[in-house]
């Protein structure tokens, strides 16, 4: 497995490795980001979301210790953190960005693949708080990283490993994520979204047309923050919703179990809330399943659609939006994107787009200038293809 960084990048950081820690490095793990192309909030409920992984990545440079002390030095932080592997380790409130790997190096111990301490350089270009993953991307490179070290890299299947970081990240960052980041950035292939089934963790990759489309992602600069307390609250009001729908179709393990008409007996029996709330998730399987066909025969035209009907629907029924991203939705689609949505959690973020390769760009300087103009900021927009999720170069 290749690693994504290219040559330029790789020197530069191997030389920050050396003057942060006084030794030469032994290995560069990275994993990328991800962007949502439709799924959102499905995972949590055991549906399913069509993902891929971006050319957006975090890289983590590492040397094996002789002893169990990790030291941590995150380049966009500017700071260092270390610690000793112990039985009653915790979360820090000093460096929230280091809980990410305080968990991953954790769970690793307990599951017996950590088999030394290690020095640890983290740069990248994944922007943080924009629903792009950049929390799987921190998690899946550490991971990867020390699992290298100490050779035990085939030794956790990459479903088991999805499932270790995403407990990493709900235990120790407080954050109560699906694994459908994990999933995506583990199973991330070039040219290729990839469909996952958030119950059986089954994949199947499908082909995106890199040559003729392209992926829009506009930072919305609202920061998105998943532990933040309005995401807990939709996964409670999932729970709630779920619980008095059982009570008639006790056979549904998720709302993934219900289907529009079933749904639909129980407008009078969930509150006009909890009523929005399922109807998003289950919608939104049925829409993420009706996109995966629509890949398969590169219809990006219904896709477009698709991603419509979700933003849609993640505005209005499951009120996660917010007045920036509406705005760059609907400029996206008004210069010429096929389809566009609010992408990951909600509450700011980014949101996503397809479109034609060839008017990407116009897009892009367009959406860039009206966004300045409505809200006095500059957006961050970034043009991506589907690429491998992740990649180790030992040196």
């Amino acid at each position: 497995m290749q690693s994504k960084t290219n040559n330029s990048d790789k020197e530069t950081i191997l030389k920050k490795f050396c003057d942060t820690f006084g030794t030469n490095a032994q290995i560069i793990s990275s994993a990328g980001g991800r962007a949502e192309l439709i799924g959102g909030h499905t995972d949590y409920n055991e549906g399913f979301v069509i993902a891929c992984a971006i050319d957006k990545s975090f890289s983590v440079v590492a040397r094996a210790r002789s002893d169990k002390k990790i030291i941590m030095y995150s380049d966009w932080a500017n700071a260092v953190f270390e610690f000793e592997l112990s039985a009653n380790l915790k979360s820090t409130k000093e460096a929230k960005w280091a809980n990410y790997g305080i968990g991953v190096a954790v769970l690793l111990a307990e599951a017996g693949l950590l088999n030394c301490g290690a020095d640890i350089l983290i740069t990248g270009n994944v922007p943080v708080g924009t629903g792009l993953s950049s929390s799987a991307a921190l998690e899946v490179s550490i991971a990867n990283a020390l699992l290298s070290l100490g050779n035990n890299e085939n030794n956790i299947s990459k479903n088991k490993l999805a499932a270790l970081c995403q407990k990493a990240e709900n235990k120790f960052a407080n954050s109560p994520c699906g694994i459908m980041d994990q999933m995506v950035v583990l199973n991330g292939r070039k040219d290729h979204t990839l469909l996952l089934d958030c119950r059986s963790l089954a994949v199947e990759q499908l082909p995106f047309d890199t040559k003729n489309f392209c992926i829009i992602v506009f930072n919305s600069m609202v920061r998105h923050e998943v532990g933040a307390g309005n995401y807990g609250s939709r996964k409670q009001q999932c729970q709630k919703a779920l619980e008095i729908i059982q009570k008639k179709y006790p056979f549904a393990k998720t709302l993934r179990d219900i289907d529009t008409e079933k749904l639909a007996d129980f407008k009078k029996d969930l509150d006009q809330t909890l009523f929005k709330r399922a109807s998003h998730v289950v919608g939104e399987n049925a829409r993420v399943l009706a996109a995966a066909d629509a890949l398969k025969s590169n219809d990006m035209k219904k896709i477009g659609s698709l991603m419509h009907q979700s933003h849609c629907s993640a505005r209005d029924l499951y009120e996660i939006s917010c007045k920036e991203i509406d705005f760059l939705v609907e400029k996206a689609v008004e210069y010429g994107a096929l389809g566009a949505r609010l992408c990951g959690g909600g509450f700011g973020g980014a949101v996503v787009a397809i479109a034609d390769a060839k008017t990407a760009l116009k897009i892009k300087e367009k959406v860039f200038a009206d966004f300045k103009k409505r809200f006095g900021i500059d957006s961050e927009i970034y043009i991506v293809s589907p690429c491998d999720g992740t990649g180790i170069l030992r040196l």
